[in-house]
């Protein structure tokens, strides 16, 4: 095997979200929210974690762009919506105790993770909202990305 065909069996590719991509989630989510009436922050990660976008209307509380940007991180981390993941481990006390203590975790609803022709790609998180309102605008600005 060459040096090349070596180096090559050790890159993966990564796909990711795109600014434009994040930008366009972001716009969703916010009329969405505006239609409900809530005033939440969004928060759309790439698929390393990073922010790639985050926007907090006016009257949304300030913690709710950390919240979102926790809910964003928890979805992307276990791969499904953070709703359905706190649903699932909710018979388990001490690993949601144990989950819960850790930073950047949030197990409740308003995350999802992005993906696309089955590769994770990012994550969106939304916080601010009453009852199901942050899943419902965390759903508009995915269906916006992918």
């Amino acid at each position: 095997m060459t040096s090349v065909e070596q180096l090559d069996a050790t890159i993966v590719e990564t796909r990711t979200i795109t600014l434009a991509g994040a930008q366009q989630g972001i716009t969703a989510a916010l009329r969405k929210a505006e239609e409900l009436g809530a005033r939440v922050a969004v928060v759309v990660l790439d698929v390393g974690g990073h922010v790639q976008a985050l926007a907090r209307m006016d009257g949304a509380v300030a913690v709710a762009t950390s919240v979102a940007q926790n809910k964003a991180s928890t979805a992307l981390v276990v791969r499904t919506p953070t709703n359905e993941f706190a649903e699932a481990i909710k018979q388990d006390s001490v690993l949601v105790s144990s989950l819960a203590s850790q930073p950047g975790m949030a197990l409740f609803s308003g995350g999802l993770p992005l993906v696309s022709e089955g590769t994770p790609v990012g994550a969106i998180g939304v916080s601010g909202g009453m009852g199901d309102e942050d899943l419902i605008v965390a759903r508009a600005g995915a269906a916006a990305i992918v």
